[in-house]
C-alpha cells in the first residue's frame, strides 16, 4: 500500500494579516462559540454562545460538543452521517453500559452524549447554501470515530471549521482519543495504540488538499498558517509512532509482519522499522510453571505458591495439579495487576485452597471494589479479602524471599514480586510490563504515566537498582530474560524522545493530561442506589502540572440540575478530591442514569462533561 505523504514544504501565506473575515465571531471558551454572520442571521459551528443561530453544524458528537450545541437555541442541526449514527445511538449505549463496562478491551473513551438532539439531520452530501455562501462538508476521522471539517470561501480566504481534528500550532488535544483497533494489521482496540493515527494523517492529507488559509478548530485559537501547522502535526505524530514502534512489546507477540503493516500505514512502505532483537531469554526454572497467565511457584517440600489466576483454564490445572499430589497445598496468590486475563479466577482459587491473596494497593483496590473503577479488562468477579503490601514489604515463603513492588508498567495498577532463592539468580515478576522486545504500553487507558517519579521512568530505575544478574519475568511468556545495559539504554533514550516529542505535540501544560484519560475520575464509577434521596460520590483530580493549581468541579447530567461549584487548590503532581452529596435530582428515573463533572483551572484551562459516573437506580 503506498501511502500519500504531505508535502514537506507548503507555500504559507505570507504576510496574511492575522483577523478573521468580519463575517466570523469566535469567541474562546470549553467550546469555542463560533458563528458566521450575514446581515442578522448567523450560522454556528458546535456553539452559537448567545446567539440564535439558524443551524447549528456539528463537527463531531463528542459529549461537550453535543451539550454546547443544545443550549443554542437553534432550530435545527447538521451533522456528517456518522455523527448523526454516534449521537442517537448514545442513549443505548448508556443502558448496556452498565454490564459492558466489565472485561472491556474496545478501549474507546466514554465522552459520549448523555441524550440526542432533536431536529438533528445529516448534512447535505451536495452542500449547503446559506446566504449567498456554500459550506461544504469534508469527512475528517482520526481524533474522533465520526469528524467533520466544514468548509467555506469567505472574502477571498478558505475556511476550514475542522473542530478537534488539529489545534493551532499543529498540535491535538491528548492521545488516548486515538486508542483503536487497527484490522489491517489484525490488532484490537486494546492493543491499538494510536490505532486512529493513520486515519488521521488521512484527513489531514485530504483538508490539505483542499488548500485552506485558516483553521478554526473548536478549542483554543484559529490557524493563520494551515497547511504549516497541519504538515508540522503530521511529522510530528509519524516521529512519535516511529519510537513508539522500535521498543515496542507487541514485535514478541504479534511478530514483524503485523508490526509491520502498523508501521506501513503511519509511515508509508519504506518505514524501516524494526523492533529491537530479543534480549537474551532461557527456560524457566524448575520451580517455576508456567500455565498461560499464571504463574506456580513450586518449593522443595511441595507446597506452591501462585501468581495470578486469570480464568478457569488455570484454575482447572491448579485443582489437578493438587488433587494428583505434584503439589501439597497452595500457600498463596499474588495479583499482579488488574487486567481480567490474570485475575477473573482469583477470588474462586482463594476459596478453593483457603489461602490469602496478596496485592499492592493499587491492585487491592480493583480486585475487592471492581465496580467502582472503570479500567482495560477489570473483572467483575470481586475479590472479597485481599491482603495489602506495601512497596519494598518483604515476606520469607519456604526457601524463597518475597519483595513486593509497585510497578506501573503496562498499566498504573500494577505491582511485582522479587523473587530470591539461595541456588538461583534473583528473578523478578514484572506481570506485564516488559517483553523480551521492549515495553508493554500499546494501551492508552492503561494509564502509562511518562513522568521522573512513576510510570515507566520508575520501572526502569528498580531493574537497574537489582543486582545484574536478576531475571525478569512476564506472565504469558514462557522464559526469563533480561535486558544488556545497552539494551536497556536503547529502551529508554527512546522512551524519552518520545516523551519530548509529545509534550510538544499535545496543548497541554503537562503531556501527561493527554495521555492519563484517568486525571480526573469519579469514585465509585458505578453504583447502585436503592430508594436513595441523596447521592453521594467523589470527584478525583491529578494534577499532572508541574505547578499547584485551582480545579473547580461542577456536576451536570442529562437532566437539569446543577450543583454549586466546588474549588480546592491541588499542589503539582499530587491528587485532590471533591467530596459531593447532591439531592437526588428529580428527573432520574430507575435504571441507568449518568452524571458528568465540568472542570476547570485556574489557568483558563476548562473540559465540559470529561468524565462520568454511572448510577443504576432501583
Amino acid at each position: 500500500m503506498k501511502l500519500a505523504l504531505i508535502p514537506l514544504l507548503f507555500s504559507t501565506s505570507i504576510g496574511l494579516a492575522k483577523e478573521l473575515p468580519s463575517a466570523i465571531t469566535v469567541t474562546p471558551g470549553a467550546v469555542n462559540a463560533i458563528t458566521v454572520s450575514a446581515g442578522d442571521v448567523y450560522l454556528a459551528i458546535n456553539n452559537a454562545g448567545d446567539r440564535k443561530a439558524e443551524a447549528v453544524l456539528l463537527t463531531h458528537g463528542r459529549r461537550d460538543i453535543v451539550r454546547s450545541a443544545k443550549h443554542s437555541n437553534e432550530s435545527r442541526f447538521l451533522a456528517g452521517p456518522r455523527t448523526v449514527a454516534y449521537i442517537s445511538e448514545s442513549p443505548q449505549f448508556w443502558q448496556d453500559w452498565w454490564e459492558a463496562r466489565f472485561d472491556y478491551y474496545k478501549q474507546q473513551v466514554t465522552q459520549r452524549p448523555l441524550t440526542t438532539l432533536e431536529n438533528l439531520k445529516p448534512f447535505p452530501d451536495e452542500g449547503l447554501p446559506w446566504h449567498g455562501l456554500t459550506i461544504q462538508a469534508l469527512e475528517t476521522p482520526g481524533y474522533t470515530v465520526d469528524g467533520t471539517t466544514f468548509l467555506v470561501d469567505i472574502e477571498d480566504k478558505k475556511i476550514a471549521f475542522c473542530g478537534d481534528l488539529l489545534l493551532a500550532g499543529g498540535k491535538v488535544r491528548d492521545l488516548f482519543s486515538f486508542q483503536n483497533e487497527i484490522r489491517e494489521a489484525k490488532i484490537g482496540g486494546y492493543h491499538g495504540h494510536l490505532g486512529r493515527l493513520h486515519v488521521w494523517l488521512r484527513s489531514l492529507e485530504k483538508l490539505a488538499a483542499e488548500k485552506p488559509d485558516i483553521l478554526i478548530p473548536s478549542r483554543g485559537p484559529a490557524s493563520f498558517d494551515a497547511l504549516g501547522d497541519i504538515n508540522r502535526a503530521a511529522q510530528t505524530a509519524r516521529s512519535i509512532y516511529r519510537k513508539y514502534l522500535e521498543t515496542n512489546a507487541l514485535h514478541y507477540y504479534f511478530g514483524e509482519e503485523r508490526m509491520g503493516k502498523c508501521a506501513e500505514l503511519v509511515l508509508g512502505e519504506n518505514h524501516g522499522v524494526k523492533g529491537m532483537p530479543l534480549a537474551e531469554h532461557i527456560d524457566l526454572p524448575g520451580w517455576c510453571q508456567h500455565i498461560g497467565t499464571t504463574k506456580l511457584l513450586v518449593s522443595e517440600s511441595g507446597s506452591g505458591f501462585v501468581l495470578d489466576v486469570g480464568g478457569t483454564n488455570p484454575l482447572t490445572t491448579l485443582q489437578k495439579a493438587v488433587a494428583d499430589r505434584l503439589v501439597t497445598r497452595i500457600d498463596g496468590i499474588f495479583a499482579t495487576h488488574t487486567h481480567n486475563d490474570h485475575t477473573a479466577a482469583i477470588a474462586d482459587a482463594a476459596a478453593e485452597f483457603q489461602c490469602p491473596v496478596y496485592a499492592l494497593a493499587e491492585v487491592a483496590e480493583v480486585l475487592e471494589n471492581p465496580g467502582n473503577w472503570f479500567l482495560p479488562g477489570v473483572s467483575a468477579n470481586a475479590v472479597p479479602k485481599v491482603q495489602v503490601t506495601k512497596d519494598g514489604e518483604t515476606m520469607k515463603w519456604e526457601e524463597f524471599d518475597f519483595t513486593f513492588r509497585f510497578y506501573p508498567g503496562q498499566m498504573y495498577n500494577h505491582g511485582a514480586l522479587l523473587v530470591e532463592k539461595a541456588d538461583h539468580d534473583p528473578v523478578f515478576f514484572i506481570g506485564d510490563s516488559f517483553s523480551p522486545s521492549g515495553i508493554d504500553d500499546y494501551c492508552l487507558m492503561n494509564r502509562n504515566l511518562m513522568r521522573d517519579d512513576t510510570g515507566y521512568a520508575l520501572c526502569f530505575r528498580i531493574i537497574e537498582e537489582l543486582p545484574k544478574t536478576t531475571w525478569l519475568v512476564n506472565q504469558h511468556i514462557p522464559h526469563l530474560f533480561r535486558f544488556s545495559d545497552s539494551e536497556r539504554e536503547f529502551l529508554k533514550s527512546r522512551y524519552q524522545e518520545r516523551k519530548e516529542l509529545i509534550a510538544g505535540f499535545v496543548a497541554a501544560n503537562d503531556p501527561n493530561f493527554g495521555i492519563d484519560e484517568r486525571w480526573a475520575s469519579f469514585y465509585p464509577y458505578g453504583q447502585k442506589l436503592e430508594s436513595a434521596r441523596e447521592i453521594r460520590t467523589e470527584v478525583i483530580v491529578w494534577n499532572h502540572s508541574r505547578d499547584e493549581h485551582k480545579y473547580t468541579v461542577s456536576l451536570r447530567g442529562a437532566v437539569d440540575f446543577d450543583t454549586a461549584p466546588r474549588s480546592i487548590r491541588i499542589p503539582a503532581r499530587k491528587t485532590g478530591s471533591f467530596r459531593l452529596t447532591l439531592p437526588m435530582p428529580a428527573g432520574f428515573k430507575p435504571g441507568i442514569n449518568v452524571i458528568t463533572a465540568d472542570i476547570k483551572r485556574d489557568d483558563g484551562y476548562e473540559v465540559l462533561g470529561f468524565c462520568e459516573t454511572i448510577l443504576c437506580i432501583e
